[in-house]
Order: C-alpha cells, then sequence, then structure tokens
C-alpha cells in the first residue's frame, strides 16, 4: 500500500492490503473468473465494514453515523454494479477498472483517516 493510504493501524492497514490484492485479481482476471470475484469483493467488503464498524460501537468513536452512512453507500454501488454486470459484464468491468481504486482511496483518506487519528489519540489498542 502507498504511504498515502497507510493509516499506520495494523488491523486496518491489512484489510486495505486484502481489499486491494483482490481488486487487483479482478481487474486482471480471465472473464470467466470476474464475477465470482466480484462476489469475493462483495464479501470481503462486507466483512470489512462490518470489522470497522464493531470498533466505532465498541470505542463510542465521534463520526461513527456519517462513517456507517459512507459503508452503506459504498456497499450499495458495489451491489448495484454487480447486479447490472450480470447481464452486461462491461458494465461491472467499467467499474472495477474505472471507479472502484479511487473510491476506495477516497473513503480511506476522508473517511477511515479520522477513525485511524481517533484510535490513536485515545490510544487504543486493536
Amino acid at each position: 500500500m502507498t504511504d498515502e493510504l497507510c493509516l499506520h493501524i495494523s488491523v486496518m492497514d491489512e484489510k486495505h492490503d486484502e481489499f486491494l490484492e483482490l481488486l487487483r485479481r479482478i481487474q486482471s482476471c480471465p472473464k470467466e473468473e470476474f464475477m465470482p470475484l466480484f462476489v469475493q469483493m462483495i464479501e470481503h467488503t462486507k466483512e470489512h465494514f462490518a470489522f470497522e464498524e464493531e470498533i466505532m460501537n465498541a470505542n463510542a468513536f465521534y463520526a461513527k453515523q456519517e462513517h456507517f452512512d459512507e459503508h452503506r453507500s459504498l456497499l450499495g454501488e458495489m451491489e448495484y454494479f454487480y447486479e447490472k454486470a450480470q447481464k452486461l459484464p462491461m458494465f461491472g468491468k467499467s467499474y472495477i477498472n474505472d471507479y472502484a481504486l479511487d473510491k476506495f482511496k477516497r473513503h480511506i483518506i476522508n473517511i477511515d483517516s479520522q477513525l485511524a487519528m481517533f484510535l490513536k489519540d485515545k490510544k487504543i489498542e486493536l
């Protein structure tokens, strides 16, 4: 992961690295692997978001509703493109190749970084 995306919270950085690896795989996979990997990416994202939400709830994170809303929006969008890709695979490929990485980066920089700073300020070990 690039320095700009590293939050220096190891469990969060590990989840983000896993997502990036999955995204790299889906971007370069043979077409018969695309939809199964897309499902895997959605499932990974659900688990990732549930993990973060658990942390926020357990530690009374001040901006958790904004973060939860962002999660719901990103996951909803991902599921929308998956549904469209079932009929038009190129629609899904466009999302994966043109939007997913950018949205991932923005989420880390604008949203996850707030949680990371909160955890560091409160000296919360995960």
